[in-house]
C-alpha cells in the first residue's frame, strides 16, 4: 500500500507525532473548549493557527451544542473514533426554506480579541451528513460548520496558517464564561494515552491488509 497523499500515511504522521510527544505542544492543550467536555489535546506545533489538535468528546455533543461557525484558518479534520457528524451552512439569497440568523464577528478573548459583536442577519441552508472514523474533509476559513458526536468521538485538526483576523458566528450571543480550562498534567497524560491507544489500533488495522 503507497502511503503517500493517504489516509493511512495520515495516521502513520500523527502515530509518529504521539510516540515522539512535544511536551510544550502537549502543555498548550485545554478543556471544555467550544463546550464542556470537549478536549482539545495539542500533539504538534507550538503557535496557535499552526497546531495539530485532537478533539476528544467526554460527553454526547448535540447539533447546534457549538453554534455554526467559520476559523480564521483552513483546517484538515479526520475522524478516528466514535459517530461524528458534519453540520453545514452555506449562504444564500432570502427565500422560501433559507434559515435566518444572526451573524456575529469574533475575535477570541484567549488571543487578545474583544470577544463577539453583532454583525449582521443572513439566510443560510442548512444540511449535515456522517464522518465516518477514518473520513477526511477539508474546509477554508469561510466555510461554516458546527459537528455533533457520541460521547467518546475524537477527530483531528489540523490548522493551516491565519486567513482572517476573526471568525464568524450564527445564533444567538453566547459566553465563555467557564469554558477553555487548563487541564491537570494527569488529565492531559490520559488523553494523551487514549488517542495513542486509538490510532496504533487504526495504523495496525491497515498494516494487517496493506499487503493484499
Amino acid at each position: 500500500m503507497k502511503k503517500e497523499n493517504t489516509i493511512y500515511g495520515y495516521l502513520l504522521a500523527i502515530k509518529s507525532m504521539l510516540e515522539s510527544p512535544d511536551i510544550n505542544s502537549l502543555n498548550m492543550s485545554m478543556n471544555d473548549v467550544h463546550n464542556p467536555g470537549i478536549f482539545s489535546l495539542v500533539i504538534d506545533g507550538a503557535k496557535p493557527g499552526m497546531l495539530t489538535r485532537v478533539f476528544i468528546a467526554d460527553t454526547k455533543l448535540k447539533p447546534f451544542q457549538v453554534q455554526l461557525h467559520t476559523h480564521t484558518y483552513p483546517i484538515k479534520l479526520t475522524v478516528i473514533n466514535g459517530h461524528v457528524r458534519q453540520i453545514v451552512a452555506k449562504e444564500v439569497a432570502p427565500s422560501a426554506g433559507a434559515i435566518r440568523m444572526s451573524q456575529f464577528a469574533y475575535q477570541s478573548p484567549l488571543n487578545g480579541g474583544a470577544g463577539l459583536e453583532y454583525d449582521r442577519e443572513i439566510s443560510v441552508m442548512v444540511s449535515d451528513y456522517p464522518l465516518p472514523v477514518g473520513s477526511q474533509i477539508e474546509m477554508s476559513e469561510t466555510e461554516f460548520h458546527t459537528m455533533s458526536c457520541s460521547k467518546g468521538s475524537m477527530w483531528v485538526v489540523e490548522e493551516q496558517g491565519f486567513k482572517m483576523e476573526y471568525s464568524k458566528v450564527l445564533g444567538i450571543p453566547f459566553v465563555t464564561d467557564g469554558l477553555y480550562k487548563e487541564p491537570s498534567q494527569f488529565q492531559i497524560n490520559d488523553k494523551f494515552q487514549a488517542v495513542l491507544n486509538v490510532v496504533r489500533k487504526l495504523v495496525l488495522d491497515y498494516d494487517l491488509i496493506k499487503q493484499s
